[in-house]
């Protein structure tokens, strides 16, 4: 172990994390439009529907001037059903077509069935009596869904928020005179990251690549290399192809040589 450890130079690096601070934000922005979209869709195509529905579920009987021109519902992992309904109907002030969008959560028992319903008093809003019998099952897939697409957004604003964290700690410890020591390797975190605890018990965690490996130079004691300050504060970890760190060609043909050696 000593001759990798003595083959690094003590002085100040440039520090360079696995995964950077600006594809983090991508990352963010690429998913807060797609599950943004997602919110939208939920809120344009399936909450309206819920609302009439509840405008008019306590007066609703059979329309039989009314019927199902399309209907398609496709099931999901057994159990995520989502159904899509053209309804038409003719009365005094000639056709119309109405489309309906169901999204629930129930067991795939086979095929599905929707009968044409109407409150005398609102003939506009004709609905189906497989809508109003899911009325509350479909507000709950509804405020589930929008739930799961915040807290994806969130998840991912947070992740580069920490990305954006750890680079200026990386950016502050490369003008300090660094040294090679051995920390314990704890595990992957999320993002994916890297968690590290130094000889003290102090523990660091940096943003990686899914695709990125510790710098292993003891695999039974499952410690990794790491570079920080002779005097403490945060260690940071580096990978096996030394991707994370700027060394001079004579310096990482000696850190090469002291692995192989070690090997």
């Amino acid at each position: 172990m000593t001759p990798l450890l003595d083959a690094f130079p003590r002085r100040a690096f440039k520090l360079k994390p696995g995964r950077g601070a600006a594809r983090g934000w991508l990352v963010a922005l690429g998913g807060t439009l797609l599950f943004g979209a997602f919110i939208a869709m939920v809120a344009i195509d399936v909450v309206p529907a819920i609302r009439d529905d509840f405008a008019v579920r306590d007066r609703a009987v059979s329309a039989p001037a009314a019927r199902i021109a399309e209907g398609r519902c496709r099931s999901r992992l057994f159990l995520f059903q989502s159904c899509n309904l053209t309804i038409a109907w003719t009365d005094k002030d000639g056709a119309h077509t109405r489309k309906l969008d169901y999204t629930f959560v129930e067991p795939h028992m086979g095929s599905w069935s929707a009968v044409p319903m109407m409150d005398p008093a609102r003939p506009g809003l004709v609905t189906t009596d497989l809508g109003l019998d899911r009325m509350w099952n479909r507000v709950a897939t509804a405020a589930g869904s929008l739930f799961v697409g915040l807290l994806l957004i969130g998840g991912l604003l947070a992740s580069a928020w920490r990305g954006q964290a750890k680079a200026g700690e990386a950016k502050a410890l490369a003008g300090r005179e660094l040294a090679a020591v051995p920390v314990l390797f704890r595990g992957w975190g999320r993002g994916p990251s890297w968690i590290v605890a130094d000889e003290h018990g102090q523990v660091f965690e940096w943003p990686v690549r899914k695709s990125d490996k510790p710098l292993v130079i003891d695999a039974a004691r499952g410690l990794v290399l790491a570079l920080r300050e002779r005097s403490g504060g945060p260690a940071f970890p580096l990978d096996d192809k030394l991707r994370f760190v700027t060394l001079t060609p004579e310096e990482r043909a000696r850190i090469e040589a002291a692995r192989w050696s070690r090997g």
